[in-house]
C-alpha cells in the first residue's frame, strides 16, 4: 500500500467527484467536501485500529463508580443474594455496610468480573442497558 500525500489524495478525491466546473466558488465547495471526506476516512481508519483493543476490555470498560446505587443493589441482590453489602446497604445496624458506596462499588465490580457463564453475560447486558441510558 502506497502512502499518498495530502495533495495527491485531494486530487484523487476531486477526480472521483468528477469536478468539471472552472468557477472559483464551485471549486472551493468541492475542495471543502473532499477535505471533509479525507478527514472522515482518517477517523474511520483510526477507529478500526482501536477496535480490537476495545473488545479485549469487555467488563473492565465500565465506570462502576458512576453507576447508580439503586441499580447496583438491585442487580447485586438478584445475582448475589448472599452478599452482605447488597443486603445491608441501608441498614443502620450494620455500620460497615451502611451507605458505604466505595465498598458497594468495589464489591460489585469484583463480583461482576469474577462471574462466569450465563451470569456474566446477563450482568454485562444489564450494565450495557444501564450505561446506555
Amino acid at each position: 500500500m502506497t502512502v499518498l500525500t495530502k495533495t495527491e489524495s485531494l486530487d484523487k478525491v476531486l477526480a472521483e467527484m468528477n469536478m468539471r466546473s472552472k468557477k472559483k466558488r464551485a471549486r472551493k465547495k468541492f475542495i471543502k467536501q473532499a477535505m471533509q471526506q479525507l478527514e472522515t476516512e482518517k477517523d474511520t481508519a483510526a477507529v478500526k485500529a482501536e477496535a480490537p483493543l476495545a473488545e479485549t476490555q469487555s467488563a473492565t470498560a465500565y465506570a462502576y463508580h458512576k453507576l447508580p446505587v439503586g441499580f447496583m443493589i438491585k442487580t447485586g441482590k438478584q445475582y448475589f443474594p448472599e452478599e452482605a453489602v447488597f443486603r445491608f446497604y441501608y441498614n443502620q445496624n450494620h455500620p460497615e455496610e451502611y451507605k458505604n458506596k466505595d465498598l458497594l462499588t468495589e464489591r460489585f465490580q469484583t463480583l461482576v468480573e469474577a462471574a462466569s457463564g450465563s451470569t456474566k453475560t446477563s450482568l454485562i447486558e444489564a450494565l450495557d442497558q444501564q450505561t446506555s441510558k
